[in-house]
């Protein structure tokens, strides 16, 4: 599996809104349910209004034709996330699957995907 690191450092945030130029800075994505708003974007991007920011979190992105039709990336990717002993992020896209993972366990991680037959580019 082809996969590509997102050089950025990326904040997941606890929002009260949502709005503005945040909306058109790449790598923002964004959450509403019925108890809160969230946002994940690039650090340097973090708007004033957060209420809380967990900030440390490397990306990289399936790389390849992940179609809906498509099954199995996603676990795979996340098994061997798993067995680094780290949480992970899945951010889905139309088009483009992301996850997310702590800095620190970054390159821990890169190596074990790449040791299970994955190829950053």
């Amino acid at each position: 599996m082809v996969l590509q690191m997102i050089p950025y450092e990326f904040s997941i945030c606890k929002v009260e809104d949502i709005s503005g130029e945040i909306l058109r800075q790449e790598y923002t994505f964004t959450a509403s349910t019925d108890s809160e708003l969230s946002l994940i974007c690039r650090t340097s991007a973090v708007p004033q209004n957060v209420t809380i920011v967990e900030n440390g979190w490397k990306c990289f992105r399936i790389a390849e034709d992940a179609a809906f039709e498509k099954y199995g990336m996603i676990a795979f990717l996340t098994k061997i996330i798993a067995d680094q002993k780290t949480g992970v992020l899945v951010i889905a896209t139309y088009d483009t699957d992301y996850l997310l993972v702590k800095e620190e366990k970054f390159q821990e991680v890169s190596n074990a995907l790449t040791e299970n037959g994955c190829q950053f580019i």
